[in-house]
């Protein structure tokens, strides 16, 4: 794992304590974790935590089964040349590589995620399109594999990356007690990716773009068609359609589907209403069309998120 200044803890410490814990589980040595930074000197966080890095990254002896770059500090924390002339010797000579949350950054600056399908925090997403214009970036997924290139999202999802490595390395049982010693799913569920923050990001200054976004929160379950929107913007049509775009990188039609999932998934999540009475209240109509809405966009069914993520019976000693 190469780490630097300014780094998020929990992008450095998640991921490695899956590898750890697969260690102890096995009572071997599966993995030989190592912290590589610019130099062997602590290195901060911006939460008063300081790693101490086994080495520096020009002492690491290539090559290395697994490159991880970690994330945080901004989009241009990891950037820097010293650390981009460092990937761009070791990364080609790894196994696999890859990145937690903004260290994508660091991959992109050292010209090694041109062309790829990459993802990472959603809040910088559009930064890294911009740095890496070939880059096929998916804000919405948890992780990627292109290759032997693995990025993940935001913080908490290098943990998932981490667990997918270990599935894929050592198979699903290994994986499965390390999520389970972790308290964690195995798999996170789709719909609990970057739903709800990346359609808050989306929302537009421009006053009638934003009037037909409230418009839609306010009515879920009516016509959301681009006609119907635009009139309640004030414009035309092909005008709306295409300001709506520039204004929030996306189509009214998926900015609709968004809302619509991101507002079935709060009330599987908070309520016990019906998947009929949801459908019908998010604009899906039955719950058919809810189901394929849910399969297409999370990859699970509306069921099986509810199972998951829905309020649990409360008994005596539990908590809702």
């Amino acid at each position: 794992m190469l780490i630097y200044p300014g780094v998020a803890p929990l992008d450095v410490a998640g991921p490695l304590e899956v590898f750890g814990v697969c260690n102890f589980l096995s009572g071997e040595t599966l993995y030989d974790i190592v912290t590589v930074a610019p130099t062997a000197d602590p290195v901060r966080t911006p939460v008063g935590i300081t790693f101490l890095p086994d080495l520096a990254m020009d002492d690491l002896a290539p090559p290395v089964d697994t490159l991880l770059v970690s994330g945080g500090g901004g989009a241009s924390a990891g950037a820097t040349e010293p650390i981009g002339r460092w990937l761009r010797k070791a990364a080609p000579q790894a196994r696999r590589f890859g990145s937690i949350c903004t260290g994508a950054f660091a991959l992109g600056a050292a010209g090694l995620i041109d062309g790829k399908c990459v993802t990472t925090h959603w809040a910088f997403a559009g930064q890294l399109a911009q740095l890496v214009p070939t880059a096929k970036i998916d804000a919405a997924a948890i992780y990627i594999r292109d290759g032997n290139l693995y990025t993940s999202a935001g913080i908490t999802s290098g943990i998932d990356l981490a667990l997918a490595l270990v599935e894929e390395d050592h198979g699903r049982d290994l994986a499965l007690m390390a999520a389970r010693f972790l308290v964690l799913y195995l798999k996170r569920s789709g719909g609990q990716a970057q739903f709800s923050t990346q359609l808050r990001a989306q929302f537009s200054d421009v006053p009638g773009i934003q009037k037909a976004q409230a418009w839609c929160l306010d009515n879920l379950d009516g016509d959301l068609s681009v006609p119907e929107l635009a009139r309640q913007a004030g414009m035309s049509p092909r005008n709306f359609a295409r300001l709506f775009a520039r204004e929030t990188g996306t189509t009214p039609k998926a900015f609709v589907a968004g809302m619509r999932i991101e507002a079935a998934c709060r009330l599987l999540e908070g309520s016990s209403q019906s998947l009929q009475a949801i459908a019908a209240r998010c604009g899906y109509g039955t719950p058919t069309k809810m189901r394929r809405a849910f399969l297409s966009a999370c990859g699970v069914t509306p069921a099986l998120y509810r199972a998951r993520f829905g309020p649990a019976e409360a008994g005596p000693g539990q908590m809702r």
